[in-house]
């Protein structure tokens, strides 16, 4: 496996083929493949960073990730968004043109998405530090509409957008909600607001680049496209644990419901919680949202039953006691009827 500016094989090297990740900025890499292709050794590139297919590609199907991001946020009833990343690439537009496309489709009256890079605020060689970025990116946040779903380019971009957010006093998920890319469990579960993520699903890309190398390395024919690994879904985490509300009476509904989870709640209960009347709130959800107080209530504690299934390892009961369904033998008949599988099977499909 080859990358960065390697120029030569390792002493003794005498192999058969090479996995390569190339890059715009590695000259060195680039001739030392080229040396390789001439002897006869073959070569496949597990980077999308390239817009050629020579040598033979395998990578994600970035236009796809950011298709998926749409869709997430859609869902979750935005009408606003944003990209983030600190840099811009071939890679980083593939993503943003896919997200921008698809925000178009599944929201035709909603806005565009904003774009903030931080490299064409900044070249890369100026002197600036982390106190100017944060300001900058304070500023876009902060003055962007909200609710506000920010599609980061990496986990480690999206780490960037929750931290100035913490500094700028903006809530995440219920101001800015984050989603990432890479779902990198180091970064994505260390942070003061866990990242929901786009599974690139790298590991499927390093199997399929090594099937390509192994079939060329027994004469097979080179692919004439990229071959494009599809994404494995979004691991949701707290960053877009949200359903995107305007309306303030509605987002105290919410949050009461968020926070009582685990208390044999209903209408009259979150009615009186929040100081309206249960009519209020009954055409309230029915306005805003297209759907009753009990519907919220169980997708909210379906919701969080499978981030609890995800993320730890507690038994079914304490899951079931968390987040309302009271006890275990409950929380696997609605997860059934709701999901087709049982939680058992989901936790570990997933």
């Amino acid at each position: 496996m080859l990358e960065n500016e390697a120029s030569h094989p390792p002493k003794g090297w005498r192999g058969d083929g090479a996995i390569v990740m190339m890059k715009k900025d590695a000259p060195k890499l680039a001739a030392f493949v080229r040396e390789l292709r001439a002897a006869g050794i073959p070569v496949v590139n597990i980077s999308g960073q390239l817009a050629v297919n020579t040598p033979p590609t395998v990578c994600g199907d970035d236009p796809l990730i950011g298709k998926l991001a749409a869709k997430h946020f859609a869902e979750r009833r935005f009408a606003n968004v944003a990209w983030f990343s600190s840099k811009w690439g071939r890679v980083h537009r593939l993503r943003f043109t896919g997200f921008a496309k698809a925000w178009e489709t599944i929201s035709p009256c909603a806005d565009m998405p904003s774009r903030f890079v931080w490299s064409e605020h900044a070249p890369m060689n100026a002197d600036t530090g982390w106190s100017e970025f944060s300001r900058w990116l304070g500023d876009c946040l902060g003055t962007a509409s909200k609710p506000l779903g920010v599609f980061a380019y990496s986990d480690y971009d999206a780490s960037r957008v929750i931290a100035i957010c913490r500094e700028h006093g903006l809530d995440v998920p219920g101001e800015v909600a984050v989603l990432g890319v890479d779902n990198n469990p180091i970064i994505c579960e260390n942070q003061v607001v866990p990242i929901s993520s786009v599974n690139h699903n790298l590991e499927r890309i390093g199997y399929a680049g090594a099937a390509l190398l192994d079939r060329l390395m027994n004469g097979g024919t080179a692919p004439k496209k990229p071959v494009l690994v599809a994404p494995q879904g979004i691991t949701l985490r707290r960053s877009t644990d949200t359903v995107a509300v305007n309306h303030p009476v509605l987002r105290s509904a919410m949050t009461f419901i968020k926070t009582h989870l685990s208390k044999p709640i209903g209408a009259p209960q979150v009615a009186d919680g929040i100081g309206i009347s249960r009519l209020q709130l009954d055409r309230l959800f029915a306005k805003e949202l297209g759907l009753s107080v009990g519907r919220e209530i169980a997708r909210q504690r379906l919701v969080q039953a499978k981030l609890l299934l995800r993320n730890t390892d507690a038994p079914l009961s304490e899951i079931a006691k968390r987040t309302g369904f009271g006890n275990a033998a409950y929380l696997v008949t609605l997860f059934r009827n709701k999901t087709g599988v049982t939680p058992g099977v989901w936790r570990k499909r997933d």
